[in-house]
């Protein structure tokens, strides 16, 4: 498509709490450090797309000063560039870039923001990849050493991520933790070694049982939700560490557990926004680690998309969501066809 023949994006918005639509919007105009782009594959962050959605944030939370209503959702997306402004250096029509762009089908980011795909990933690995670089910094954070036993609470995007990671980094075992059966299957496939379907809440006895009396040395939890934590430190180990990848919206309802302080357990947690340069590690830097990865197969995207929509099936799609996400695992929405 020429570059002058966009005007229009059709783009989702979550114009109020509970309410999803789909627009056509006009495009920004292209500035001399811009490059206007065409969506190719966008990745729904289910977790974190559906908390916007449901809009229930506790005051001086990071929710609530982000998310304004007409909200935009999404930050993982595939596209190809159509046009570069006059400044924009070592990027052409053409080219595919990856970038944090929301669910759109025609965009202007500036050029700073966006990463090129290297030949050999596919559009769908490189929707993966603001996903990938996010868990990648909660390793990070976690300073691993060889063989210790790591618990994954959750099994969803972002604990599929940290089991392949943790296998990747010589974990002793990586027992994941989690209500789903369908979950926990791919969890198996990506390199968990133990599984619990259950809550958190049930888990004790068991990993116990699996890490013969030693409890565990880094605890992840990728929920999210305000009732793991207590439960995630009473797995710890003394002087183990819980990682809290999923940013909680009513954090007053959190409980720390009855053990922190007499085991000595280190809370520690990460965002996102981390990866732009976390201990000397450049958010380039990860992404090229990941591609390398990516193409050894040593990490594995294809086998976590469940399902593919078109663009335009977005409201079924969101409201489907909200009813169960437990049998969805990576959902893409397929722009090309629009």
């Amino acid at each position: 498509m020429s570059p002058a023949m966009v005007s229009k994006s059709l783009n989702f918005v979550f114009v109020d709490k509970e309410k999803m639509a789909l627009k056509e919007e006009e495009v920004p105009a292209l500035g001399p450090d811009d490059i206007l782009c065409r969506a190719i594959v966008s990745l729904i962050s289910a977790g974190t797309e559906l908390a916007c959605l449901r809009g229930v944030f506790e005051p001086g939370t990071s929710w609530e000063s982000w998310v304004k209503y007409p909200f935009y959702p999404g930050y993982s997306m595939t596209a190809e560039v159509l046009q570069v402004g006059e400044r924009v250096k070592g990027i052409q029509p053409g080219e595919r870039i990856i970038c944090q762009a929301r669910h759109m089908q025609f965009f202007v980011m500036n050029v700073n923001e966006v990463t090129k795909l290297p030949e050999g990933i596919s559009d769908d690995e490189g929707a993966f990849m603001q996903v990938a670089k996010i868990t990648l910094v909660a390793l990070r954070r976690a300073e691993h050493q060889l063989g210790e036993y790591v618990g994954v609470i959750g099994a969803g995007l972002l604990g599929q991520f940290v089991i392949q990671y943790a296998k990747l980094i010589g974990a002793r075992k990586v027992i994941a933790i989690a209500p789903s059966d369908a979950r926990l299957q791919l969890a198996k496939e990506n390199g968990a070694t133990d599984l619990l379907s259950m809550e958190v809440s049930e888990a004790l006895p068991y990993i116990q049982t699996l890490t013969a009396g030693r409890l565990l040395d880094t605890v992840y939890d990728v929920t999210g939700g305000y009732e793991v934590l207590s439960y995630a430190t009473q797995l710890s180990k003394e002087l183990g560490k819980v990682i809290l990848l999923g940013d909680c919206t009513e954090p007053s309802k959190q409980s720390i557990g009855p053990t922190v302080v007499f085991n000595s357990v280190s809370i520690l947690g990460i965002h996102g926004r981390m990866m732009a340069n976390f201990k000397g590690w450049t958010e380039q830097d990860m992404s090229e680690v990941i591609f390398e990865y990516m193409m050894r197969k040593e990490i594995n995207v294809q086998k976590l998309i469940t399902h593919r929509f078109s663009p335009k099936e977005a409201v079924s799609v969101y409201d489907s969501l909200r009813e169960n996400r437990l049998n969805a695992m990576g959902i893409m929405f397929d722009w090309k066809d629009l």
